[in-house]
């Protein structure tokens, strides 16, 4: 469909054609990079950010979309990646071994290799229904196809805990999970072939948006009976999580008659400690000297602001950023400081 091509377009566009080997450095000027979804707002970022770099400093960039951040992390601590979609919540897993990373002898080790550039909201965790298919909260996904987050990504943990909480449902017993990555679950709605379809995505969303254009939709909220059960305090007391509102009205296909409570997440831009201070400095200063620019893209990334940008981070800063926030008179917590500069 057409909007699938302007997407596909838009990451060609931003991407560079070539992968360098190495971590880069600011004479190869060409940066791998990694977002979630085409739809995801950090790929909406991402590309915004590369036309950026492009225009300031000739960098190139290999876009690629759709991996769990949770792998993203990973490799960019391997140095397979140089920039990669950060989580306050996947930091905390990672640094403790906890999770998706229990297994993983070595993820302390990891996470001390990665290194923040600035953090931003990832929004909320929506789920979506078609308004004709009778499916009005999430009680009514009993038996029905449900995409809850790729395999292993920390997004499917957040949704099933919600799903927990709010109906008590166990994923294969009371509904099927659907097995996708991001961009092919997003399509997969629009066909119909899923019955409930969770993202996180801004308010607004263009996203969401987009699927005015296609049918009328209802977002599955959690009720008021069900903010304090258990699934759903473990989805929002991790670090970086808070709950966010949908008001009716936002979209015009948008069926809800009242405010819908979901969960939000912060995410944010990280690197690894080998990138070169100085392109980690370009980059940093990229973000902010074009706001005007990343705004017109998206208008939920006018929040992205040198106030904003520490927001609940909790991994430390890469130098090169440090650098440059430091010169803009940012001021530094303490855990944030990189070890490369004290």
């Amino acid at each position: 469909m057409l909007l699938r091509k302007l997407k596909t377009a838009a990451l060609a566009l931003a991407s560079g054609a070539v992968l360098m080997a190495g971590t880069a450095t600011a004479d190869a000027q060409t940066l791998r990079m990694a977002s979630l979804g085409q739809a995801s707002p950090t790929t909406v970022f991402s590309i915004a950010l590369s036309q950026a770099m492009k225009k300031d400093y000739g960098y190139s960039t290999q876009l690629a979309t759709g991996s769990p951040a949770t792998r993203q992390a990973v490799e960019a601590a391997m140095q397979q990646l140089d920039l990669f979609v950060t989580a306050v919540s996947i930091n905390s897993y990672l640094k403790n071994g906890t999770r998706m990373y229990e297994k993983m002898d070595n993820a302390p080790e990891l996470f001390s290799e990665l290194r923040s550039i600035v953090n931003y909201p990832l929004g909320a965790y929506h789920g979506i229904a078609w308004a004709d298919t009778g499916i009005n909260s999430m009680a009514d996904m009993k038996g029905k196809k449900v995409f809850v987050g790729p395999p292993s990504s920390a997004g499917r943990t957040v949704i099933l805990q919600v799903i927990k909480g709010v109906t008590g449902y166990e994923p294969d017993k009371d509904f099927t999970p659907v097995n996708l990555d991001w961009a092919s679950a997003e399509q997969a709605f629009q066909d119909r072939q899923v019955d409930v379809y969770f993202v996180p995505t801004p308010i607004p969303s263009a996203e969401l948006q987009q699927l005015s254009a296609l049918g009328e939709f209802r977002v599955l909220g959690i009720p008021d009976d069900k903010v304090d059960s258990e699934g759903v305090k473990a989805a929002s007391s991790v670090p970086g999580r808070e709950f966010d509102f949908l008001q009716p009205g936002t979209y015009s296909g948008q069926v809800n008659e009242k405010p819908v409570r979901m969960v939000s997440s912060i995410v944010g831009l990280g690197t690894n400690k080998w990138m070169d201070e100085e392109v980690a400095y370009n980059v940093t200063k990229a973000v902010f000297e074009n706001h005007d620019a990343l705004v017109q893209a998206a208008k939920w990334m006018s929040i992205i602001t040198p106030e904003n940008a520490l927001n609940q981070m909790n991994a430390p800063l890469h130098v090169g950023a440090y650098k440059y926030y430091k010169e803009i008179g940012v001021d530094v917590p303490e855990d944030l400081i990189p070890p490369e500069a004290k």
